[in-house]
């Protein structure tokens, strides 16, 4: 295994056991209508999944974009260059906790904004 493959694998295992953010947790079942975009996100995090289940003496330095496109590729490039609109609530939140989860903020004041923002909008679901 190269590198490359450790440093990506280690990226995506990190990325997979964030701990919640400021009340940014697990979806209340309110907010569980059908939305592309919470439906893409589930289908990135899924192919994630797959992916770090394979055993590291199968990745190679040959076969990982192989295996990338085999298992997350195609789901990132639709996530990352042409998204679906959200159509609910369900897609906004699943999108601000995917922005949180990815570490997509260079200024920890806006992720902790977005973050609360977030809390609030899964709080006001329930009520």
């Amino acid at each position: 295994m190269n590198n490359q493959a450790m440093t990506r694998r280690a990226a995506l295992g990190a990325l997979a056991s964030l701990p919640a953010i400021a009340g940014a947790t697990a979806l209340p079942v309110a907010l569980a209508a059908a939305d592309p975009l919470a439906d893409l996100i589930a289908e990135y995090r899924a192919k994630i999944a797959e992916f770090e289940a394979i055993p590291d003496e199968v990745l190679t330095k040959e076969n990982e974009e192989a295996l990338v496109q085999a298992t997350y590729g195609p789901v990132s490039d639709r996530l990352y260059n042409n998204p679906p609109t959200p159509t609910s609530l369900r897609g906004v939140a699943e999108a601000m906790r995917h922005a949180i989860e990815d570490k997509a903020f260079c200024d920890h004041g806006d992720e902790r904004l977005i973050a609360m923002a977030l809390a609030f909008l899964d709080r006001e679901v329930l009520s």
